[in-house]
């Protein structure tokens, strides 16, 4: 179309538009700026835009919190929990050694009840107290010794899901296995599993240079050290099946060649896999990833960990004081999810939080309430 034309054609729409959703005006310069608003509209000549839109409203978008389908207490810590406080009593006291669980709230609740941790027996016979407790990630053999030396009573509240593993390092062992138990050296369950084993062939380890070999069987030279032909594998019940499966390959590697065997016992624990399994289910739908629990809580560091690896910015966290303004800013749904040692109470703290800071609660609370629900133990 011609300038000219087109020109003649965009001053009749302006002059039409004025009947249009609005009553006409006399004033010159109300028809001038309404023509200007229009023209702003109009496609230039040789463009194929034919249509006129009005001016469109932005809608404020709804900040939503988004909760795991599983997370929180699993039954192993509900368990430990209820055993030692229907033991204990203030005028009863018992010294677990150790944190019960790891998850200073409900430490800090139970501490009212005469739950007073203590860092060995002796310790503890020093305090005062008649009963000592096995926390949660169990312990070796050498405490049950230990308090019988003292004359203190021994509550045992270990998961039974630790037990297992305690009884197939033995069993490895005694097949002739070198024992490997991926997981962190310093942590008590791990102590407690090499505590049962009871040898010196056996490693705790979370990466090959941790391991007392440094090259694969069959390869010769100064300062190779290669590992003996039967090698186990067992992992703390509280790791990522992928970075245990990764180590995993890595130490097979270095273990069968030349006749060697080697052996992986997944002992990472059922409701560690679910929790994670969880979170792995909701990244799509959040921004951001709050793992509620202890700072010396396993899991939910793993948890953390498995966020950040899927490419959501995930942070550890025990309570909502830790939660910083600028984490928010710019997120439209938050994660969140809890290690297998944090309760219920813990969580909602943090979704109360998060709501009053705008965020939409979940329908129904952080879980569906199960009128049925039986415990597992």
């Amino acid at each position: 179309m011609p300038c000219d034309d087109w020109a003649r054609g965009a001053a009749r729409i302006v002059t039409g538009m004025q009947h249009i959703g609005a009553p006409p005006t006399s004033s010159h310069h109300a028809t001038t700026n309404q023509g200007n608003d229009i023209m702003a509209t109009l496609a230039a000549p040789g463009t194929t835009q034919e249509t006129i839109s009005a001016p469109s409203t932005t809608e404020p978008v709804e900040r939503r919190i988004i909760v795991a389908d599983v997370l929180g207490y699993c039954w192993g810590v509900r368990r430990a929990v209820d055993i030692i406080s229907d033991a204990a009593s203030p005028k009863s006291r018992i010294a677990p050694i150790g944190d019960i669980i790891h998850n200073p709230q409900v430490v800090d609740r139970l501490r009212e009840r005469g739950v007073v941790g203590s860092s060995s027996v002796a310790e503890a016979k020093e305090q005062g107290f008649s009963r000592v407790a096995i926390t949660a990630h169990g312990m070796g053999p050498h405490l049950a010794v230990e308090a019988e030396q003292q004359g203190l009573e021994l509550i045992d509240t270990t998961c039974p899901l630790v037990t297992k593993v305690q009884r197939l390092a033995q069993k490895l062992v005694r097949q002739g296995y070198f024992l490997v138990v991926y997981g962190d050296s310093y942590h008590p369950e791990v102590k407690s599993v090499l505590g049962w084993a009871a040898t010196t062939k056996a490693v705790a380890a979370k990466k090959v240079e941790d391991l007392p070999w440094n090259a694969k069987r069959g390869e010769k030279g100064e300062g190779k050290i290669v590992p003996p032909r039967k090698v186990a594998l067992v992992s703390q019940t509280t790791k990522n099946i992928d970075e245990l499966m990764a180590f995993s390959a890595q130490l097979q590697a270095m273990v069968v060649p030349e006749g060697g065997e080697f052996r992986l016992c997944n002992t990472i624990c059922e409701p560690t896999t679910e929790r994670q399994n969880a979170l792995r289910r909701m990244v799509d739908q959040v921004d951001l990833v709050l793992a509620i629990g202890g700072r010396k809580s396993s899991n939910t560091a793993r948890l953390a960990d498995v966020g950040n690896s899927l490419g959501v910015t995930s942070y550890h966290i025990e309570r909502p004081e830790d939660i910083k303004p600028e984490w928010l800013e710019g997120v439209t749904n938050v994660g969140v999810t809890a290690g297998a040692s944090t309760p219920d109470d813990v969580i909602q703290d943090v979704v109360d939080h998060l709501a009053a800071q705008g965020f939409t609660p979940p329908e129904g609370g952080i879980r569906p309430v199960d009128p049925d629900y039986v415990p597992a133990f």
